[in-house]
């Protein structure tokens, strides 16, 4: 397979903080441990999955890196500004309970620094050395494809679209078809399959038309969707009116069920045996005008 598995994405991470982080930073082995084990289970997620503050602060909090014992109260920016001007109420409290105080700031400092370790370095290098992604029989799971690897995938996949039913077009090409119409294109994207690439267009998402001109500025199209609204409003009028016009034409799986539901209760009353079904799938890759 030319996915990473998760193992090796949350060893790279580590191995590029372990290169940028200065080692002061990141405390002792103990720490380390429990970095790892929370990145880990960041790249772990699935799907719809949420990751919060304690989750990343795992085991952490209880082992605060040596550098936060440095840091006094005289050093924080609030207690300056109190000695200035005398309105700062976390460093009022300081003066009366210095040792209270110090582990408050101390903890505060050190759940904004895990909070940026995650939100300004894991993330950033996990969006800019990996395409993130599901697969089309593992919707829940997340993969990550080493970009290199993804980009040559997307090249061959391009390539075969180019071979069947697809058709590149020039900037000329594309502006006049725009011109013609109120709406934009689909936006398209890969799904990877076991041995190839599935094409996936999203319909809903309004289109962006980027101008090629450098003194004009792009510019969004209403969605492909919302330009057939009308139209899917006539043919589900003309459904309710007369259900046998459209034939075995469904809007959705709600439609799929019923239809199944009411052939297998025909089927179950006037049978004693229910006989076998028997399910055709046709391969519409090439239905086109």
């Amino acid at each position: 397979e030319a996915y990473c598995t998760n193992h090796q994405v949350a060893s790279f991470i580590w191995a590029v903080i372990r290169s940028i982080v200065p080692p002061d930073l990141l405390g002792d082995r103990s720490i380390w441990r429990a970095l790892r084990l929370n990145i880990s289970k960041f790249v772990g997620l699935q799907r719809f999955e949420m990751f919060d503050l304690s989750q990343c602060l795992h085991r952490l909090e209880s082992s605060q890196p040596p550098f936060l014992s440095q840091i006094r109260i005289s050093d924080c920016c609030c207690y300056k500004l109190w000695v200035c001007i005398g309105n700062c109420s976390c460093a009022k409290e300081g003066s009366c309970n210095s040792s209270k105080s110090k582990i408050r700031l101390h903890n505060r400092l050190f759940r904004h620094w895990i909070y940026w370790l995650f939100s300004s370095l894991v993330v950033p290098v996990i969006s800019n050395y990996f395409y993130v992604t599901e697969r089309q029989f593992d919707k829940l799971q997340v993969f990550y494809y080493p970009k290199p690897v993804w980009m040559k995938l997307a090249d061959n996949a391009t390539v075969y679209l180019k071979e069947q039913n697809y058709e590149q077009l020039n900037d000329a090409s594309y502006m006049s078809i725009i011109a013609k119409r109120r709406f934009g294109f689909s936006r398209v994207r890969f799904l990877p399959k076991k041995n190839k690439m599935r094409i996936v267009a999203n319909t809903k998402a309004p289109c962006e038309i980027k101008a090629y001109d450098q003194n004009k500025r792009s510019f969004f199209v209403k969605s492909v969707n919302s330009s057939l609204k009308e139209l899917h409003a006539i043919l589900r009028r003309v459904k309710n009116e007369n259900p046998y016009a459209l034939g075995s034409s469904v809007f959705g799986y709600h439609d799929v069920y019923q239809k199944l539901y009411r052939f297998h209760q025909e089927i179950k009353g006037a049978l004693l045996m229910v006989p076998l079904v028997y399910i055709v799938v046709g391969d519409v890759s090439k239905a086109f005008d």
